[in-house]
């Protein structure tokens, strides 16, 4: 048996230069390159057409910067890799890490080598100008691609030299690379127990190119996908089978002049006989002339390859659907006779395109040439400190950032959101996966990246998450109410965004959420507010009585006591035996006799009696013009009092108001002659006054550890249909949202209004929708407004004036369900037509494979969105599930062993014990009403209890 020849393989470069401005590389030949990594242009599924021209005028630029005799080779590499991630700390994003690791997935990474051609038929020599000509370009071309946003990275030395090594080991989905034999053949490179396998675009002999090409092709394929632009090349992503794919695209711009001057005579060959393929030819080469002559277009020498490599028992399957795809899509018929497998190969390697032979390269203009080139990219984590995670199209977790990275490049202007989504798309499941990942940056050390969450709900969706992360849960009963105190406020916290939210309250209470007050009845409440607060702010708690007032009252109580007959009074206060023992006394001593000394003593009783008695009466009177002094004076000061808490605020809350204003607006009303139903007004406010059937919901401080607490749901389902109480309340708790913000200096804040929202949108609430939406923008927040209905949005004036138009965050699920209506929903929404394109691709892609059940959603920042998959573990699905049987099998669990996280893991383990599907599962634990293996564990901790 013939032993096989061994050959070495050789390198095509002298080697890699890093002491010039960029590092450099050097072929054999006397050709030097340099290697960019970038990103491309257009990101995959961006449903605009434009996007690709846009991408393919770029590449015309760069090869008109470059000009005669550059070569640009360009190469997009597709490799399979298994995603693996294991640094999460946090218990329920561990899980989401788990539930992808493993996965197998497509990554996307381009590569573009610019080239400068020694010339040909020479020993090289050096050409200094030439050289830093080509750094100048270089320069210019790093230039353009930043401007463009394509992150253009140029590779060092080392970076070059991994390159090389990965395209000779077709290896790029792991760290490290190892080098293997290679075994040439007619059809391919063997590797071991892979294979390499050329496939050229174009057989040169036959030119089997479409009449006409564009920048991208159309999807027909589905009625919701028709018309959607995809790239030329768009099927590398679901090429089956293959380990790595690279894409090598290699455009030559020779010299116009001597190219153009061929054509010519290749020209007049064919016209000299005629017939009709030279007619054909003729009319080819008349056709590019004029474009040449039009259009200012450039002459190009190009190359496409596909350089496949898969294991032995798949490539030819592999190849197959490449080459069916190319004649489904484009009508290309690929090479099929390309037995000069090695030197393909070779010739993928970059800044090596001069080994390509004639018969490898065809001639068109440089605009036809870039229509092959490859345009997308796949989504990429986006660089931030803040981000959350959703899927890629292809079911693989990306990170993104909602908030900053868009507020920093411009992108959006604030961070309120907007959602939409119908019943059933999946909107309280994205939701949680959002609202999960905020409150995950609470256990941050970093005060700056923490999220305080207030959430305003009426279905009890957050339930689970609340009880996981140990936030408080409030939910409205009569016995409970949930009660705030908005008019207690501190001087510097009074501003006009403060009274307009004041207003609005006292407007709702008065007129109720549909009513309307007209502009006498408005500007009449604000300068009560103004005035209340200019009162309180303004003046001492009380001003006591002047001197003349207290002369008066003691003239007054003098005068009432004058004129009371104190006699009897007196008199019966008399001691009359002292006062007869007394005379007696005095009698004794009399000289005279008997009748005489009687007399005496008669005079003397009289005497005493008289003078007692006066004094006794002087007593009496002092003593009750004293009594009534401090009687009159006290009512006085009482009435002093009452005067001037009408007149005057000494406290802050409703109940002060309310009195304030039923003296204030009387007063406004008199002054300024205008007419104000104040009997209305008092009589409907009364309820919340002292003594009123809601008394409490305005005059009583909210509970402060809701300023420090992080995670807060307001649940106000039982009152979703109180016309009185569903708006208010609604209101006071975004006042304590707002409470909370500048309570919360540091940390980031998010107000998530699910349904209630409808509570607040009415004209009469409009201007504190727009304060609101102002405020939480000073104060690092966010508003968050979600709904479902239809209904709900279209012809709504507030939602589109105060909530759609400060929302520069747009979310949306799955749309099908409007499409009849989606015109008007779009046109709402400021929704053109390519990013409609993208929403009415939600869940419509072939994209289930191998994944768990998720729901995909679209994220609109600014002008642009993109549409993402919110797929998770089973413990998220099971703490953010909203339907009843399941929750309560879920609370069953949590509640048996003591918290959420135990009551999750034991009921995943419990699952797959029982062989059940979750259905399944969910029923027979809510039949037993117990986790579904508890009377094991209680005999088995009996027995080792014996």
């Amino acid at each position: 048996m013939a032993q096989k020849r061994k050959t070495e393989f050789t390198l095509p470069y002298f080697g890699i230069e890093e002491t010039g401005k960029y590092p450099t590389i050097y072929n054999l030949k006397g050709d030097y390159g340099v290697i960019f990594q970038l990103n491309n242009p257009v990101l995959q599924y961006s449903a605009d057409p434009s996007a690709y021209d846009t991408s393919h005028q770029l590449y015309v630029n760069i090869i008109k910067i470059l000009g005669e005799g550059y070569v640009i080779q360009k190469q997009d590499i597709l490799t399979k890799k298994i995603y693996n991630k294991s640094d999460s700390t946090e218990y329920l994003q561990k899980k989401y890490d788990e539930h992808f690791n493993g996965r197998e997935y497509t990554d996307l990474t381009t590569f573009l080598v610019v080239t400068r051609k020694a010339k040909r038929g020479t020993f090289f020599t050096y050409n200094n100008k030439h050289f830093k000509d080509f750094e100048q370009n270089i320069g210019k071309l790093e230039d353009l691609l930043k401007r463009n946003n394509l992150l253009p990275k140029i590779l060092s030395g080392n970076e070059i030299d991994l390159y090389v090594k990965r395209i000779l080991s077709m290896n790029f989905s792991t760290n490290h690379v190892s080098l293997n034999n290679l075994l040439a053949t007619d059809v391919e490179i063997k590797m071991g127990d892979r294979a390499v396998r050329s496939v050229p675009l174009i057989d040169i002999d036959k030119i089997d190119l479409p009449e006409k090409i564009s920048t991208h092709v159309e999807r027909n394929d589905k009625d919701s996908l028709k018309g959607f632009p995809l790239d030329t090349m768009g099927f590398l992503y679901n090429v089956p089978g293959y380990q790595t794919i690279i894409y090598n695209q290699v455009i030559d711009i020779p010299a116009q002049n001597f190219t153009q001057r061929k054509l010519e005579l290749k020209r007049k060959r064919h016209s000299g006989i005629p017939d009709p393929a030279n007619n054909m030819c003729v009319e080819d080469i008349d056709d590019l002339m004029v474009d040449i002559a039009r259009e200012n277009q450039m002459l190009v020498y190009c190359h496409f390859n596909f350089l496949v490599c898969a294991p032995l028992e798949t490539i030819q399957q592999t190849c197959n659907y490449i080459e069916s795809s190319l004649f489904e899509q484009l009508g290309i018929i690929p090479n099929k006779n390309a037995y000069n497998q090695m030197e393909l190969f070779r010739t993928a390697m970059p800044c090596n395109t001069v080994e390509l032979d004639e018969y490898d390269l065809f001639l068109t203009t440089a605009d036809a040439a870039l229509c092959f080139f490859f345009k997308e990219a796949l989504s990429k984590d986006e660089l931030s400190g803040f981000q959350i995670r959703f899927t890629d199209r292809q079911g693989i977790p990306v990170a993104i950032d909602p908030a900053d990275l868009p507020m920093q490049t411009n992108r959006i202007n604030n961070r309120n959101k907007f959602v939409l989504g119908p019943s059933g798309s999946g909107k309280s499941f994205f939701m949680n996966a959002l609202i999960e990942q905020y409150c995950m940056y609470n256990k941050s050390p970093n005060p700056k990246w923490q999220m305080d969450v207030v959430i305003v709900d009426t279905g009890h969706s957050y339930s689970g998450l609340c009880s996981y992360y140990g936030g408080k849960y409030i939910t409205y009963s009569e016995d409970k109410p949930i009660t705030m105190n908005p008019f207690a406020i501190s001087e510097g916290e009074y501003n006009i965004e403060k009274k307009d939210f004041l207003k609005t309250l006292i407007s709702l209470l008065w007129k109720g959420a549909e009513g309307t007050v007209n502009q006498v009845e408005s500007d009449v409440i604000a300068q009560c507010i103004s005035a209340y607060y200019s009162n309180f702010f303004g003046k001492p708690l009380f001003i006591d009585l002047t001197d003349e007032q207290i002369n008066q009252i003691q003239f007054e109580a003098e005068r009432e006591a004058a004129e009371i007959d104190f006699t009897e009074q007196a008199k019966a206060a008399l001691d009359l035996n002292a006062i007869e023992q007394e005379a007696k006394g005095i009698a004794a001593n009399f000289q005279g006799s008997d009748d005489e000394k009687i007399s005496f003593y008669e005079r003397e009783y009289e005497r005493i009696y008289n003078h007692l008695i006066g004094n006794e009466i002087l007593c009496l009177r002092e003593a009750e013009t004293e009594e009534l002094y401090y009687q009159l004076l006290s009512a006085a000061r009482q009435e002093a009092k009452e005067d001037f808490k009408r007149k005057n605020v000494v406290e802050l809350s409703f109940n002060s108001f309310y009195e304030y204003a039923l003296y204030k607006i009387p007063e406004i009303k008199q002054q300024e002659r205008i007419p104000f139903d104040i009997d209305e007004f008092r009589f409907v406010l009364k309820k919340f006054y002292k003594g009123g059937e809601f008394e409490a919901i305005l005059n009583e401080e909210a509970d402060n550890s809701l300023f420090t607490e992080p995670f807060v749901v307001f649940e106000i389902d039982s009152i979703k249909e109180h016309k009185i109480l569903f708006p208010i309340v609604t209101l006071i708790i975004m006042d304590v949202f707002i409470q909370k913000m500048r309570f919360r200096t540091q940390q980031r804040k998010a107000l998530i209004i699910e349904e209630a929202w409808k509570a607040i949108a009415s004209p009469l609430m409009a201007s504190y929708i727009l304060y609101l939406y102002k405020t939480v923008r000073k104060f690092w927040g966010e508003a968050i407004v979600v709904t479902q209905e239809l209904g709900d949005i279209i012809g709504n004036a507030v939602v589109k004036d105060s909530i759609i138009n400060n929302s520069d965050t747009i979310m949306m699920l799955d749309q099908s369900k409007f499409k009849d209506n989606f015109d008007e929903i779009a046109k709402l929404l400021a929704i053109n037509q390519h990013e409609r394109k993208k929403i009415l691709t939600i869940n419509q892609l072939d994209n289930h494979e191998n994944r768990g059940r998720f729901k995909e959603v679209y994220i609109r920042r600014g002008a642009t969105g993109e549409v993402y998959g919110v797929e998770v573990a089973l413990e998220q699905y099971l703490i953010y599930t909203t339907e009843k049987p399941e929750k309560t099998a879920v609370e069953c669990y949590s509640h048996y062993y003591g918290s959420y996280v135990q009551g999750i893991e034991r009921f995943v383990i419990d699952l797959k014990r029982s062989g059940l599907k979750l259905p399944q599962f969910f029923k027979e634990v809510n039949s037993k009403r117990k986790p579904l293996y508890a009377d094991e564990e209680v005999q088995r901790e009996l027995l080792l209890v014996g």
